[in-house]
Order: C-alpha cells, then sequence, then structure tokens
C-alpha cells in the first residue's frame, strides 16, 4: 500500500509530468506526497599546476532558490497543505533522491525521464536510470 509518494523535481517538462502523476496517484491511494528539488553544488575544476581549482558552476543566488520555491508551490498548489511536503537539498541528484526516500520513509519514487538520446545517456547515464538501479521501493518513470 503506498502511503508517502517522494517525486522528483527539477523544472523540466517530465517533472512536471512526474507531478502530475504522482499527484493523480496521491489522490487515488490518499498517500502524502513530498516534493525534493535537487540542486547539484558547484563543481571544482582542479588547474594543475596552478595549485588552484577554479568553480565551474556559480554558487546559488537568493533569486535561484526563489524560482524553486516558485515552482514547488505552483506544484503543490492543487494538494492540501496536510498532504504535502516542498524539499530542496544540494547533493548529487540520484544519489539524493535514493537517500531521501529512505530517509522520509517514502514508499514510491516518482521521476520524469529527460528523454536524452542514446549518445547521451550513454555519456551521462541519466538520474531516473540511477534511482532505478539504486532504490529500494518501487519507481515510476514518467516519459
Amino acid at each position: 500500500m503506498i502511503q508517502h509518494i517522494l517525486v522528483a523535481i527539477d523544472g523540466s517538462e517530465t517533472s512536471r509530468k512526474a507531478a502530475r502523476f504522482a499527484h493523480d496517484l496521491a489522490q487515488q491511494t490518499q498517500s502524502r506526497i513530498t516534493l525534493l528539488f535537487v540542486l547539484e553544488p558547484p563543481r571544482m575544476v582542479p588547474l594543475g599546476f596552478l595549485d588552484s581549482e577554479l568553480i565551474s558552476t556559480g554558487q546559488r543566488s537568493a533569486e535561484d532558490m526563489e524560482r524553486v520555491k516558485r515552482l514547488l508551490d505552483e506544484l503543490a498548489a492543487d494538494l492540501p497543505r496536510a498532504q504535502v511536503q516542498k524539499v530542496v537539498e544540494i547533493g548529487r541528484p540520484a544519489d539524493t533522491i535514493v537517500e531521501q526516500a529512505d530517509r522520509l520513509g517514502a514508499d514510491h519514487i516518482v521521476v520524469g525521464a529527460r528523454g536524452l538520446n542514446a549518445g547521451g545517456k550513454w555519456l551521462l547515464g541519466s538520474v531516473s536510470d540511477r534511482v532505478l538501479q539504486h532504490a529500494s521501493r518501487p519507481v515510476t518513470v514518467v516519459h
């Protein structure tokens, strides 16, 4: 029986579809939903001979955080407040999704597929593939 659904949100159209799917599933099963947005930490690139590092992705601004908050508020708007929780974490997306599902005791994970082409998937892998491989609970991937 599903009582708690964790939905991974990244702002893409497929993550919005995943949120709608989870909303419908939650209504059918009277489940709670946790909307999880994972921000990747800044990446450090070693510069070698300079014995220093360069930050390749910038720090998150207050404006970035406000956009994330508005997105989560928008996706949660159709759910009763007691039924939805909004969480923002910093980390590697797939690992953080699996860790949060464990920590929060979610019964089910819903993620969107990014739709990478075969070459992109081979080079980068995908968050949904990694979640499928490492999650200890059912995962639904929404296309």
